[in-house]
């Protein structure tokens, strides 16, 4: 059991931080707001056509994952593999919400950044 007189507990306790340490020293990132424009135009506009072009790919690569998917539950069903019915639908399924997530990536950054 501790006493209220222990060093280390009061020491741990305190809301001034470690003895010998600044008190109120101003915080460095007061109205810093993160800016790309500070690399100039070229750069912004770059760095946004390379992002566009990642999520059009991320778009093809769920979407062909997708028919993928689809065609071998067909195939799986019109042969009566009950096991790779159920592997099948729970791929078509990921893909799905794979496929939700990236067209609501936008709309998802877009509420962070208003939030922050």
């Amino acid at each position: 059991m501790f006493h209220r007189n222990n060093p280390e507990v009061s020491f741990l306790a305190q809301d001034s931080g470690p003895p010998g340490a600044p008190t109120g020293s101003p915080n460095p990132f007061d109205g810093v707001q993160p800016d790309l424009g500070v690399w100039g135009d070229a750069f912004n506009s770059t760095w946004k056509t390379l992002l566009g072009g990642v999520w059009g790919i991320a778009f093809l690569i769920v979407a062909f994952g997708f028919i993928r998917a689809t065609v071998e539950l067909q195939r799986a069903k019109k042969g009566g593999y009950s096991a790779d019915v159920h592997e099948h639908t729970e791929s078509a399924k990921k893909s799905v919400f794979a496929l939700l997530a990236l067209a609501g990536l936008g709309m998802i950054f877009g509420a962070v950044i208003a939030i922050f």
